[in-house]
């Protein structure tokens, strides 16, 4: 009996013991919890090239940018690694921690390798709009989407995993790539902008219906209230002339019937209501103020940031992209959607404060790319520019390959299947009924490119996948694009300030270039040590620091290294 006394005794010891320590490690997560944010936000401006905040800060107001400038690690060196700096490469970038030749969205679109048909990055037979397209309407495959093209998991994926699910995540663009993506495969929610009807749409891949919130914020209608209202600048008290150039400039497009001139009309050319509005909405400032609002609603309905677990928030602003396209990096309207933007973050930061709380929340800023110059700008500035035709150079290219490998049979058969994303893809039959090896085919094809008006270099896949020496510092960067099974056979690099395109006004992106690479990030909130860093970074860095922040591993693709005394805590480097 007293034996048994004793060992209950021990017994009853052990177990006060146990939850002694059971309670000090609950105790000790608690401080370590304390210390994380409760909400994590990525925010993208979609080409937000990285030096206008440099240039612009001068004439911010307080509380936006310069908030996050100040208080927040600024990296004025962040470049992207990789040479195919486009949106869906670079939205998918971000959170994965690596690039395309790890994650597989090489670009937006590519071609099917055995079909030839256009593949969209967040294309998905699979599933369907919601909600549905109406019955009197055409449908299209374009609203059946999901991440499935997405080979690489996520900081939110990671995040999902190591809460059991708890944590929310949502994931707001008015580009469906520009959520899908950066939301990873497991979000609550995913929205997106439908151009047609000016509502925010989403895919039976999340859920079968909308969420109340969501239906009743269409409901309001709020992109209408623009409609008729002229885009106008928004600090007559500049000198606008002064700071960025004229408003009138060779190469600028007008926008969606907005003129190439201020002030810019929002009707799109209709008498009420319609597609093309909502296409000028998009194109204009206005864009950014509808997803705002829209985030706003989702932080409050969502609750995102007052949960045990941490939340994440992924916002992708697609307007600066739209009127970057169209006017170019060097306009005036460019330059007064960035002080809107800037606007745009103070609102934002406000509702943070007030929602979750001034300092338990962490947020990253950056863009998904830069953008070049009008070559008409560059050109009259004495730089060597220019537009090279994609189907001028496709038909000079398929002549080509008939005169060095064909048989001068009456037919003459197409040997380039597809040009696109600057890849050509040769035709694999074609090359078998001739009896043509496609390696051989590969290196006359780029021999002759290289000889070409405006292109600079060309690399064929043998090229690749044979290496590439690591003194050749473009191949590396296009290494870190390629994909195989959605990457050409030969891929041409244009000179700098040349663009490919049948159009003859704006501008694009995608080239390994500074002025397409080049991008914000800004990192603020919780544990941040703020001040300016000139140290070389990736934007691939947000999915390490979001998964230090959040005490959880780095996605498992990710092989980007943590920036050195980010946090105030850590003292490496």
């Amino acid at each position: 009996m007293r034996m048994g006394r004793g060992f209950q005794f021990v017994g009853m010891a052990f177990l006060f013991t146990l939850a002694g320590l059971q309670a000090a490690a609950s105790a000790e997560d608690a401080v370590k919890n304390s210390e994380r944010p409760r909400l994590l936000v990525l925010v993208v401006f979609d080409q937000l090239r990285g030096d206008y905040l440099i240039r612009w800060e001068p004439h911010f107001g307080e509380g936006g940018f310069r908030r996050l400038l100040r208080e927040g690690a600024w990296y004025q060196n962040c470049h992207y690694p990789y040479a195919g700096t486009l949106t869906g490469a670079g939205h998918a970038s971000l959170l994965t921690g690596c690039s395309p030749d790890r994650h597989g969205i090489v670009a937006n679109e590519w071609p099917d390798r055995t079909t030839g048909a256009s593949v969209n990055c967040v294309a998905s037979r699979r599933y369907q709009r919601v909600p549905a397209f109406p019955s009197s309407l055409k449908t299209s495959e374009k609203g059946n989407v999901s991440p499935e093209q997405l080979m690489a998991e996520s900081f939110g994926d990671v995040l999902k995993e190591a809460t059991g699910g708890q944590s929310k995540i949502v994931a707001l663009s008015f580009k469906d790539r520009s959520a899908i993506l950066p939301g990873g495969h497991k979000p609550d929610a995913c929205y997106w902008l439908d151009n047609a009807s000016g509502t925010f749409v989403t895919s039976t891949y999340y859920r079968d219906e909308l969420h109340p919130w969501v239906e009743q914020f269409n409901q309001e209608r709020p992109a209408d209230q623009w409609f008729g209202k002229a885009w106008d600048r928004f600090r007559p008290d500049l000198d606008y002339d002064a700071l960025v150039g004229p408003d009138d400039v060779v190469g600028e497009g007008s926008g969606v019937k907005q003129g190439r001139t201020f002030p810019h009309p929002m009707t799109g050319g209709l008498d009420k209501p319609g597609s093309a509005f909502y296409q000028a909405v998009y194109t204009s400032p206005y864009g950014n103020e509808l997803l705002l609002a829209m985030a706003k609603r989702s932080l409050d309905a969502e609750g995102l940031g007052t949960h045990a677990t941490p939340d994440l928030l992924t916002i992708s602003f697609s307007s600066n992209d739209a009127v970057g396209h169209a006017w170019g990096p060097d306009s005036q309207e460019v330059f007064d959607a960035t002080l809107r933007s800037d606007v745009i973050i103070k609102e934002l930061l406000n509702h943070l404060d007030e929602k979750v709380g001034k300092g338990r929340y962490l947020l990253a800023l950056s863009a998904d790319h830069g953008v070049c110059p009008i070559p008409e700008i560059a050109k009259a500035r004495g730089q060597d520019a220019g537009r090279v035709l994609p189907n001028e150079l496709r038909q000079g290219a398929n002549q080509f390959l008939e005169a060095e490998f064909g048989t001068g049979a009456t037919e003459k058969p197409q040997w380039i299947s597809s040009l696109a994303n600057k890849w050509f893809y040769l035709n694999q039959a074609t090359l078998r009924d001739r009896g043509v090896n496609p390696a051989q085919a590969a290196h006359a094809l780029a021999e002759w490119l290289r000889k070409q008006p405006g292109i600079f270099a060309a690399y064929t896949t043998h090229q690749l996948k044979k290496g590439i020496p690591e003194e050749d510092a473009l191949g590396q960067r296009i290494l870190l694009s390629y994909y195989p099974e959605r990457s050409g056979d030969v891929l041409i690099v244009l000179n700098p300030y040349w663009l490919p395109g049948d159009y003859t006004t704006g501008t694009t992106h995608g080239s390994h270039y500074g002025y397409d690479t080049h991008v914000p990030l800004l990192v603020y909130g919780t544990g941040v040590s703020p001040g300016v860093r000139q140290e070389r970074v990736s934007p691939t860095a947000i999915a390490p620091i979001f998964a230090h922040a959040a005490g959880v591993k780095p996605p498992a693709q990710s092989n980007t290294p943590l920036p050195g005394k980010l946090f105030a805590n850590d003292h490496s480097r």
